[in-house]
């Protein structure tokens, strides 16, 4: 249903200027989210993840980006226009992100308590009348920390990286936004407190219905938590499915790629790598971006641009083989 869509861009393309010129790290990405709905986004470093994630909160720097896109559309409001005041009321309310390491993303000079207050009286979604205490506490509790009244006095570097990412957690929600960004907020993280963090995440999107983007290096914690699944290379969608698609009926050699890395499952056995590195951006090649490092390269791989072929259930993918395969 259209009215449960809270992201939906289209032909996104991101310019950022730098001192070697201009470098275009996004190219005609269509990003959608809905409802109680968690996206996973995986891809190399250096893809254009973070960048992409970032501008839904318009946190990229603002005279060296240029944003193009045919529709950028974050819970119904057109933020094309979007300035800075604009994009400041809807950062913590409507949209929040977790950050990958939370030493960074919290302040050393104030409790957790004084932090989470600051989120929740800014965000205004609890009325005039609120106890901010409790609301924290509550939080707190929510994310299964033990003695929330004694975290609420401790300074960040009291707590454990588990217990500091559970705290980013909680301000992030303590706005109750409807659209949750995590940036690898896991990879620091033992498996146990890891494991945790991601049934939390669930419990997130189910009760709350909150929508969640999700990105990770670690297709484990993919297949584990999100429904749907972006592949990116290059700075663009190269597969898209749901996770069960995904990891059962692959289609882009990258993707194929990515899961014979895998130790275990249903692409076990030898551990293959992708030969090559990731392209330069500043430089990349012609046709299709993956070309030079794909063992099933074709002739015109090398000279166009595949277009998007959707082999149904919303499973689409930029490849020439599904010209081959009559796709």
């Amino acid at each position: 249903m259209m009215n449960d869509i809270l992201v939906d861009v289209r032909n996104l393309s991101i310019t950022i200027d730098t001192f070697r010129g201009p470098l275009r790290v996004i190219r005609n990405q269509d990003i959608m989210l809905r409802k109680g709905e968690i996206l996973g986004v995986v891809g190399e470093s250096g893809c254009g993840k973070s960048v992409m994630v970032n501008s839904l909160m318009g946190l990229l720097p603002e005279g060296r980006t240029k944003i193009k896109s045919e529709k950028f559309e974050i819970d119904g409001e057109n933020c094309q226009e979007y300035e800075e005041e604009d994009w400041n009321e809807m950062r913590g309310t409507t949209v929040a992100m977790v950050f990958q390491d939370p030493m960074t993303a919290l302040n050393p000079i104030l409790t957790i308590g004084e932090q989470i207050y600051e989120v929740i009286h800014r965000s205004n979604a609890y009325g005039d009348d609120y106890d901010e205490k409790a609301i924290a506490l509550d939080l707190l509790k929510k994310m299964g920390l033990s003695t929330p009244e004694k975290r609420l006095t401790q300074y960040p570097h009291e707590l454990s990286g588990g217990m500091r990412q559970r705290v980013c957690i909680a301000m992030a929600v303590a706005g109750r936004p409807k659209i949750l960004i995590c940036d690898e907020p896991t990879t620091a993280l033992d498996t146990t407190t890891e494991a945790q963090i991601l049934r939390l995440m669930q419990t997130l999107a189910v009760e709350a219905g909150i929508g969640i983007i999700f990105i990770s290096h670690n297709l484990r914690v993919i297949a584990q938590l999100c429904d749907r699944v972006m592949v990116m290379y290059a700075g663009k969608c190269v597969e898209s499915a749901t996770v069960e698609d995904l990891f059962n009926d692959p289609r882009h050699p990258y993707t194929i790629g990515l899961l014979m890395s895998l130790p275990q499952g249903k692409w076990h056995g030898e551990l293959t790598a992708i030969d090559g590195q990731p392209p330069d951006l500043y430089d990349l090649p012609r046709g299709c971006a993956f070309n030079p490092r794909c063992k099933w390269a074709m002739r015109i791989c090398g000279k166009r641009i595949p277009m998007v072929s959707n082999i149904g259930n919303n499973h689409e993918y930029t490849c020439w083989l599904a010209k081959l395969e009559g796709l």
